[in-house]
């Protein structure tokens, strides 16, 4: 029998071999926000493409969860907004308060989906499936 790693100190709770192991608490939503359920200047989609403006690591006083987000979206790849959501495992409100906050701090950078002109080239479309059918 192991003790139970998130049991206080005067606690003896024990866990036994079949018993699911425990996962670490994940901070409120709200408390991520600061309460906050919507962005207050910058609005960001779903599919709007983010690219850090600086390292992760640049700023030790940024919140764990801005350093994880200024981490996976490091230039000169980006990463949609929901793929951020989904990485981090937050639901995607409060994700893009988050990344609207980080946006309006400069410490982002934010641009729209392409257009659906820039998207459907049929030629580029074509080779890519005739490729695709090569492998």
């Amino acid at each position: 029998m192991a003790r139970h790693p998130g049991a206080g100190a005067g606690a003896q709770a024990l866990m036994t071999a079949d018993q699911p192991p425990v996962r670490p608490r994940r901070p409120r939503l709200y408390a991520l926000t600061d309460g906050r359920t919507a962005a207050p200047c910058t609005v960001l989609t779903m599919d709007t493409l983010i690219t850090a403006t600086v390292a992760a690591d640049a700023d030790g006083s940024l919140a764990t969860e801005w350093q994880a987000i200024l981490g996976m979206c490091q230039p000169p790849n980006g990463r949609a907004v929901a793929e951020i959501a989904a990485r981090m495992h937050i639901r995607l409100t409060p994700m893009t308060v988050l990344l609207s906050e980080l946006a309006d701090r400069g410490l982002i950078h934010h641009r729209p989906p392409l257009e659906a002109a820039e998207t459907s080239n049929v030629h580029l479309l074509m080779r890519i499936r005739d490729n695709l059918a090569r492998i």
